[in-house]
């Protein structure tokens, strides 16, 4: 398909996607599953300008060895009008030039990591907050305290958070524990209690984030918490994690009273039971809702090139229900969201800090 190619009158609106949908990493798949649940609602009321959006996920199972062969199989199987919230940036670098390339629009690709989010690419958009844009957010809400410390992984993506979170407290953090892939977090709390941490950014695994938490309570440590993934936090800590902060674009799953997350379990029980609700949800729910407003700003003839400018032409002025900050197009970087809202958790769920 031409980049000026106009979709035919009734024509379905195919997306392709890699997603991890078996594997380590499945849980990221369900973000796919719930945009297809969304789609599905719109297909049924009419679609949009009168075609309807298929999403069909070639999974990848987060590995980039298989994705250059699972985004060409998409291709040469089905008319792809365009890439949407592919997963991963060490499996997306694999294939992110052969889009750019052929300038085939790759939205809402999962991932904030500076390799994808700092490069002018005018076919991509990323969805996710950039990691140092999240990270500079948090090293401002603690900014007045004389002894900060992190804990995050020795990798490209825990560098992009502590960069950023030196970029909001004016300074290096007092004290970083990098780990590797497998290694404890246990010992790096007892470093940072020895070290008289008065709080502590740890981006890790939720279920690091959790044991690093209740480790440093039963040692009589309780700095101020702040960590980089909220998803499950709250039933994984229950009244422990009362007062730790962390930052997210959307309304969380947990204890929220928002009426969208309402009718997103709603939606979710009838197209996609097998799904948990979580913040993976709701964002595929978003994203999706954010895909259907620009094919109804591209017009009725749409084409990539259409598509294209609708994303360009993303001001602020238009939020989905579960979105807590608006989409903005940055001119020069594949960024919509750069902005966070702070949250502090209770036993019940997220409130905004």
């Amino acid at each position: 398909m031409e980049s000026e190619q106009a979709l035919r009158p009734g024509a379905t609106i195919c997306f392709g996607c890699h997603a991890p949908l078996t594997g380590t990493m499945a849980m990221f798949g369900e973000i796919a599953v719930a945009a297809q649940a969304l789609f599905a609602e719109v297909n049924a009321a009419g679609g949009v300008h009168g075609h309807r959006i298929a999403l069909i996920v070639g999974d990848d199972r987060y590995d980039p060895a298989e994705t250059p062969a699972v985004v060409e199989r998409l291709l040469a199987e089905h008319a792809v009008f365009g890439f949407l919230m592919c997963v991963g940036t060490p499996p997306h670098l694999t294939v992110l030039d052969r889009l750019a390339t052929a300038n085939i629009p790759d939205l809402a690709v999962v991932t904030g990591a500076s390799s994808m989010a700092d490069a002018p690419r005018t076919n991509m958009c990323v969805a996710n907050v950039p990691y140092h844009s999240n990270g500079r957010a948090l090293g401002l809400h603690v900014r007045e305290l004389a002894r900060v410390g992190t804990i995050t992984y020795d990798t490209a993506f825990g560098r992009d958070w502590v960069a950023g979170f030196a970029t909001g407290l004016g300074r290096a953090p007092e004290r970083s524990r990098w780990l590797g892939p497998e290694e404890a977090i246990e010992p790096a709390v007892e470093a940072m209690q020895a070290e008289g941490m008065e709080a502590v950014l740890a981006v890790v695994r939720p279920e690091q984030e959790v044991a690093a938490i209740l480790h440093g309570q039963r040692r009589g440590f309780r700095p101020r918490w702040l960590v980089g993934f909220v998803d499950g936090l709250t039933a994984m800590l229950g009244a422990a994690g009362e007062g730790v902060i962390g930052s997210h674009w959307l309304h969380m799953a947990e204890g929220s009273d928002s009426p969208a997350i309402a009718e997103h379990r709603a939606l979710m029980a009838r197209q996609a039971p097998q799904i948990e609700v979580t913040g993976t949800s709701v964002g595929g729910q978003a994203l999706a809702e954010l895909t259907v407003e620009l094919l109804r700003r591209a017009g009725p003839c749409s084409s990539r090139a259409r598509l294209l400018a609708a994303l360009d032409s993303l001001d602020g002025g238009w939020r989905s229900p579960l979105m807590r900050v608006s989409p903005r197009k940055e001119a020069r970087r594949p960024v919509i969201f750069d902005e966070v809202a702070l949250l502090r958790l209770t036993a019940e769920g997220w409130v905004e800090a």
